[in-house]
């Protein structure tokens, strides 16, 4: 029996079809006529809405949208090039990740997609355990539906814990392709909703007679990348839209390019750069204007105000390492559980500037907003919660004090922060800003996170455990200022 066509089945229709772009009201106007039966504005609005978060179209100046068919129409052709690290190598397998992007669909999982070798038959595939730093490049670019997600943490050696990823056994095919180390791989798209990919050979040689025709096409992307974030606000299309929006607009020449390489596209920027968003993910901003808030790791000079609006601007005002939600987060730990000592973390936290109020109306005014939190944390510790969040908000309030106590232990030895290493300021950046993230989101007790944080924050937190413990060993034991 044939499945009655449903209202959101016909819009999900209409947008995979669509082979040019479109506007709203052209969208809404198709749909009536298909329809032919009234759709309430409610409905109608959904269907807007909808559009505009749809995997499958790219939104262009805010009513008008270029769906994906249109521009897998105009470059589906160009083949992708993949090379091969020297891991693969020597175990003969093929990790694909964000070198497949743009031409990977967001509606696959990688485990799902299909290789063919030269014969067309299909490579075989199995899962493979890989400690994380081994295999974590290959998916610095890519979109969360492929992020590998299967990860099993080392409690002991959190810098051992492992990944379990989909792997394709290519030994059969180096050896048709007669392939050299300094090779690489050209994929063909065959079928972008089903996954489909053919691998065929790309000779080094070939490769290097090559490099000036796709040098050609990085810059002429990029200077079409600059144009699309002209008019960008506080919001952005992902990495994959907008090398795809990119790439429909070139000129026809340049789309027969003998490979496109999202990796060397990204090492030949110069006017843009990759920048990570919560909301928005992985994509290309400007130098310089990302939307994302920075946080500043130098010891940033300011004078004490005597504000008293807040325990936030109380808190400014002092200096201190934390925001008033990682605060209230870190106060449901302490008196929700019975793994931290109230005093040692207030001291922890307040340490020598306890004292150190503006004056005494500051004084005063932070003790009246204290009491008050707590009379509401109090309150709102009676009901019950998950005990998956209060573990998850535990964790991160253990990272957060580890991190504070770091910075205590610098002030000590009377060591600035911008006299540490780079690499010792880029864990701490990755760390505070993966702490204020997740208590921010745990910060309302009565209303937690959904599940899809919730699941980010986990994997986010194994995933930088490794940094909290090279940063404790490098600051307390390896740096020879100390």
């Amino acid at each position: 029996m044939a499945h009655k066509l449903t209202l959101q089945t016909l819009a999900e229709n209409l947008i995979r079809e669509s082979r040019k772009p479109f506007s709203v009201d052209e969208y809404i106007e198709t749909i009536q006529n298909r329809w032919r039966r009234r759709i309430a504005p409610r409905t109608l609005d959904h269907l807007k809405q909808t559009l505009t978060n749809h995997s499958h179209v790219i939104e262009v100046g805010g009513e008008n949208f270029l769906p994906y068919q249109a521009v897998l129409d105009r470059v589906g052709h160009i083949p992708l090039e993949l090379q091969l690290g020297k891991s693969e190598l020597e175990r003969q397998l093929m990790i694909p990740g964000h070198q497949l992007v743009p031409f990977i669909s967001p509606d696959l999982e990688e485990e799902e997609l299909t290789f063919l070798d030269i014969n067309g038959r299909e490579i075989p595939k199995r899962k493979q355990k890989f400690f994380i730093d081994e295999v974590i490049n290959h998916y610095q670019y890519a979109h969360e539906k492929h992020f590998p997600y299967q990860i099993n943490v080392n409690q002991w050696m959190p810098g051992k814990s492992t990944l379990n990823l989909t792997v394709w056994d290519i030994r059969d095919l180096l050896a048709q392709l007669e392939f050299h180390p300094e090779d690489r791989l050209k994929v063909k798209l065959k079928d972008y909703y089903r996954g489909i990919y053919a691998i065929e050979a790309y000779p080094a040689r070939q490769w290097s007679a090559d490099r000036l025709r796709t040098r050609s096409l990085n810059i002429a992307l990029e200077e079409e990348l600059m144009e699309g974030l002209g008019g960008m606000s506080d919001s952005a299309l992902s990495l994959e839209k907008q090398v795809l929006q990119g790439l429909f607009h070139l000129d026809v020449h340049l789309l027969e390019t003998p490979a496109f390489s999202l990796t060397g596209l990204v090492e030949s920027l110069q006017k843009i750069s990759v920048v990570r968003n919560e909301d928005a993910g992985v994509y290309f901003a400007r130098d310089g204007e990302s939307p994302v808030k920075s946080y500043i790791l130098e010891g940033e000079h300011h004078t004490p105000q005597g504000r008293t609006g807040s325990l936030q601007e109380i808190f400014e005002d002092m200096g201190l390492a934390f925001s008033e939600l990682e605060f209230k987060a870190i106060l449901y730990s302490m008196m929700g559980t019975e793994d931290f000592n109230l005093e040692q973390v207030f001291d922890l936290l307040f340490g020598a500037k306890k004292d150190c109020f503006y004056d005494e109306k500051q004084h005063q005014a932070f003790y009246r907003m204290l009491r008050k939190m707590l009379n509401l944390i109090c309150d709102e510790l009676k009901g019950p919660e998950p005990r998956l969040i209060s573990q998850l908000r535990s964790k991160i309030v253990y990272m957060k004090l580890r991190l504070i106590e770091m910075l205590r232990f610098i002030e000590a030895q009377q060591v600035c922060l911008e006299d540490l290493p780079e690499e010792v300021l880029e864990h701490m950046a990755d760390l505070d800003g993966f702490c204020m993230e997740g208590l921010h989101h745990l910060s309302d007790r009565p209303e937690p996170p959904d599940l899809k944080t919730i699941h980010d924050l986990r994997i986010a937190l194994q995933m930088v455990q490794p940094n909290l413990d090279y940063l404790e060993e490098t600051i307390f034991y390896r740096l020879g200022v100390y």
